[in-house]
Formats: C-alpha cells, structure tokens, sequence
C-alpha cells in the first residue's frame, strides 16, 4: 500500500471518491466557513495534487463516463455543477429550484448517465429525478420527473443498461425504476422499504448491488428486481462503493477501517470475499479504481491510500 497526498483533507461524506477513465480523483472538502469548502484533485498519472473549484456543502462527488468523454458532476445543497474532467471549466449548472425554508434541508445528491440518450439525471431532496441533455455538447435541463408515491430524498442513482432504465435508491429504503419517456423519466416499478437507509446502488451486469449503511450488501435480479444474495459486508457502517463490471468485482470501504472486494457470480448472483485489509486507522469516506487496485479517503485527512490487489 502506498498513499498521496490531498491539497486537504476528505469530508465525512458517502462516497466522497471517484475516478475518471483517465486518470483523474476527485473528492469533497466540505466547510462552515463561507468560500472554504473545495473539490480536492488528483492526477494518478503524476501523481500531483491541486485544489479544484470551490464547493457549497457538496453531497455527491462523480466522473461521468460520456459519449464525448469524462464529466465531473458536483452536486449540494447549491444545486449541481457539471465541470471538464478536470475541474478547470464549468460547463453547466443546475440551480436549485427552491431555496431553503422550514426544517428540510435542500440540496441535490448523485447522478448518472444514460448513453442511449445522452442525458445526465440528477436526484433531488424530493425523491424527484432531474435529466439534463448534454446531445451535442448543448446543456440543457428537461422537465423534472416525479415519483409515483410519496418517498424520501434520493441517496443514489445508477444507469440500468439490461433494463433500459435509471435506478433510484432513497433514504428511506425504497427502490425506484425510471423509464424515460418523451422529456420525461416515469416511475415505472418500487419496490418499498428494500433497506434501511442505502448509500449506493449500481449496476452490474444483470444484477443491481445496494449498499445499504448499517452493514449490508443486497445483490437483485436487474429485471426482476427480487433480492438473490444478502450479504454482510463491514462490522460498521459501508460508506463507500463502487463495481468493476468486466471483473464482477465489488469494492466496499466502511466505518470498521476496511476494505473489501468482493467476486459475485454473473448469473447466480453468489458472492465472494476475494480481497480484505485494514487501510488505515481512521473511519474511510470513499474508494474509486484504478488499474491495479482502488484510491481510498479517509475522515479529516489529507492522504490518498492507494490499495493493490
């Protein structure tokens, strides 16, 4: 193991990690103190760390793998700005809509591509989806999709490609499926109270992993969407994935200081424990990978561990 170091330090966020096609890491640095809170970047390829654009309290840090090549999707409670794949140029953003008021906090968290359409959607403190076309290089925001029922705040979302659909997880353990349509995504499937509180939910190959908080991993049947394996996979809270889909791997970090990767079975779903270390002493934020392993964060430090296996 060999580790980095950030221009600061990680902020105690889920998934507070991803890496592009290209080499690039980026993961939030979150502050009170107004003008404080930045993206924090890092080229593998040089290994040099610089600070990237300010952030308001960002929730959900992505690289968008496009037709015309890697994005980076910044989402907050400001709303979500979409930069080049290294955080020197904003190319779009999406406000929110309704400023904060009452008890709820507002912001927008997550988001995924779809590359039959070229849209990017994004999730919102409503349980609402929100899709951008990006066609053509052109920005520009559809009509904002609602849910079929009453649900919480979406946690997380992924591009379903057996499917043909956009998958939503949401905070209060509900799973939605999204069929696009027109200028719109229609809720077409929930299943209700899948979990407990998910932190991720993605797709591999016919299956759909959720990464449920407390602990455990759920492998679905994509089109079925019935739970084939249940599995616990940290001590503590999980409070990062993600999937390395031409190895049926899955990469968790969590609470308890590890990291595993896991081998699931393309058809039966069955998983196995194929890799596991303590990283470091300190509660880990986020893990995204690169060619011989994954990058890890951890809480309040600056360094970037760097995992093979």
């Amino acid at each position: 193991m060999s580790a980095s170091q950030l221009s600061g330090s990680a902020s105690l966020l889920h998934n507070n990690l991803a890496s592009s096609s290209n080499g690039w890491i980026a993961a939030a640095h979150n502050s009170l103190n107004p003008g404080s809170g930045k993206l924090l970047l890092h080229a593998l390829a040089s290994g040099q760390s610089r600070d990237g654009p300010e952030v308001t309290q960002a929730t959900s840090v992505r690289f968008l793998e496009t037709t015309s090549g890697p994005l980076l999707c910044v989402s907050s409670t400001n709303g979500t700005q979409i930069y080049n794949e290294d955080g020197t140029a904003l190319l779009f953003f999406l406000p929110m809509t309704e400023h904060a008021g009452g008890d709820s906090l507002k912001f927008h968290q997550a988001a995924c591509y779809v590359p039959s359409l070229e849209h990017v959607v994004v999730g919102t403190w409503k349980g609402t989806l929100y899709p951008i076309s990006i066609a053509g290089g052109q920005f520009v925001p559809m009509s904002e999709s609602a849910p079929s029922s009453h649900t919480a705040e979406v946690a997380d979302v992924c591009f379903c490609e057996l499917a043909q659909a956009v998958v939503s997880v949401h905070n209060n353990g509900d799973l939605r499926m999204w069929t696009p349509h027109s200028d719109i995504y229609v809720n077409s499937d929930v299943v209700p109270n899948l979990c407990q509180a998910p932190v991720r939910v993605l797709c591999l190959g016919q299956h759909l992993i959720v990464a449920d908080g407390p602990g455990v991993l759920l492998i679905l049947d994509a089109i079925s969407r019935e739970v084939k394996v249940e599995v616990t996979a940290h001590a503590r809270w999980i409070s990062g994935v993600t999937v390395r889909e031409d190895a049926g791997q899955i990469v968790t970090v969590g609470e308890d200081t590890v990291l595993n990767v896991w081998l699931v079975e393309p058809t039966a779903g069955i998983i196995s424990l194929h890799h596991s270390c303590v990283v470091t002493d300190k509660l880990l934020t986020g893990v995204a990978l690169h060619g011989s392993g994954a990058s890890v964060t951890a809480y309040d430090s600056d360094q970037l561990y760097h995992v093979h296996f």
